[in-house]
């Protein structure tokens, strides 16, 4: 068995009390390969990229091939090895805390496993590479990968969400597939400045269509919506990280800290200083009124 691994000792990385990166890497095991936890104090994230394995995960069984990922959230018992015939390659990462656990309960991912042809190499990827350079900047690495953890994740839930759909038997409209296509695109761009402009260019309709379908189907305008998560996602690195108010909102594509401030207090009734001083509520507060 071969491996390409990153492993931190405690007390390496800052803000580990809340968010704690064990190890990443990659996996090409052989037939020999077998892990199993007891209650594991983890959460382990994996993407096959080649190959296929086997998982008992409380006692049911699972068959993960290239191109998904699977969770084994923390907690469970669990084991998992690789087909005698197949053995996969991996690319995985093993993260514990109470702000890893309040994401995975979050997006309601405690008991999902595998995630079939889920689209999330390339966040796995950048995650091993951010933690490759751990020399360099321990609190940008620390940074870097909760939103990368929380990008996973979020990914991971819309793909839950679409097989369910597809195992009601339920197909959406072309109206429902622009809509989902759009607030797929803003979720996978919530750390860049996005444009009505930008998004209506992307749908191939006018700013004016794509506005009418997305609030039918979301309740929302597109706008609205991308306010929202850049929102949610300030209250988090702002409770999480120990990011200023003027990176965070660097960071989420604000024009400039003033506006930022303007529009966080708006939509959570506190401006960012003060919602970080008095520690927001994290998973329970205003943040996440637009979900």
């Amino acid at each position: 068995m071969m491996e390409d691994i990153v492993t931190f000792l405690p007390g390496q990385l800052p803000g580990e009390e809340r968010f704690a990166v064990e190890m990443t890497g990659i996996t090409w095991p052989d037939a020999r390969y077998h892990i199993e936890r007891e209650h594991s104090p983890l959460h382990c994230l994996e993407y096959v990229i080649s190959g296929e394995g086997h998982i008992v995960m409380e006692g049911r069984e699972y068959r993960p091939k290239a191109g998904d990922a699977y969770l084994l959230a923390a907690g469970k018992d669990h084991s998992y090895w690789a087909d005698g015939e197949r053995p996969w390659k991996k690319i995985w990462m093993n993260i514990s805390g109470p702000l890893a656990d309040a994401l995975v309960a979050g997006y309601g991912l405690a008991d999902a496993v595998v995630f079939e042809n889920c689209p999330v190499y390339a966040q796995f990827w950048e995650f091993l590479r951010v933690c490759r350079a751990s020399g360099k900047n321990s609190r940008e690495l620390s940074e870097r990968a909760v939103l990368l953890f929380h990008e996973i994740l979020l990914k991971l839930s819309e793909n839950l969400r679409s097989a369910r759909q597809r195992a009601d038997g339920r197909e959406r409209s072309a109206a429902e597939e622009t809509a989902f296509q759009t607030k797929e695109y803003i979720d996978a761009h919530i750390y860049e400045k996005i444009t009505m402009p930008e998004l209506a260019q992307a749908a191939s309709l006018s700013a004016s269509q794509l506005s009418r379908i997305f609030r039918k189907v979301y309740g929302q305008s597109p706008y609205d919506y991308v306010l929202a998560r850049k929102t949610d996602t300030a209250c988090r690195l702002l409770l999480n990280t120990g990011m200023s108010v003027k990176e965070v909102a660097y960071r989420l594509g604000f024009a400039d800290e003033h506006y930022f401030s303007n529009v966080f207090s708006k939509r959570t009734g506190l401006p960012p200083g003060r919602y970080r001083t008095e520690g927001g509520g994290f998973g329970s507060g205003p943040c996440w009124s637009h979900r």
